[in-house]
């Protein structure tokens, strides 16, 4: 991994573009054996459980994820308060706005997660408390 690291670093830098070792982390799955350690400008690679990248958090549990998300689309939600209010705003147009500024955030990545009945119940939960409020 250490030669493959290497070349792609050493290809990267002819397009004028370089790794910062700081800003890269190693993930491991499913791997059997002692711990790879990588090293990229002579400063080692930090080694982690689990991240967050693009708003998923990758390598820990599903439930994770599902609290993440729910806790985006809270504040999402939150951030609309004004419109769920307004007495003048046709259900239909707080519904598509629901869907597209609340929901859309709640099931970001759901099509990878390996979902188990408890982690269903949660979203459909935390789905139907958003909606009873917004109307």
């Amino acid at each position: 991994m250490q030669i493959i690291l290497s070349n792609l670093s050493n290809s990267a830098s002819r397009f004028g573009m370089r790794f910062t070792p700081a800003k890269c982390k190693m993930l491991l799955r499913d791997w059997v054996g002692s711990n790879p350690s990588l090293v990229l400008a002579d400063e080692p690679i930090e080694l982690v459980d689990k991240f967050t990248y693009r708003g998923s958090c990758h390598g820990g549990l599903t439930k994770d994820d599902i609290s993440i998300r729910i806790g985006k689309a809270r504040a999402a939600f939150a951030n609309l308060r004004h419109l769920w209010r307004r007495r003048d705003i046709r259900f239909s147009v707080k519904g598509r706005v629901y869907n597209a500024a609340v929901r859309s955030i709640l099931l970001y990545g759901s099509e990878t997660w390996p979902l188990r009945a408890e982690d269903v119940k949660r979203l459909s939960w935390k789905e139907e408390d958003l909606c009873c409020r917004a109307v």
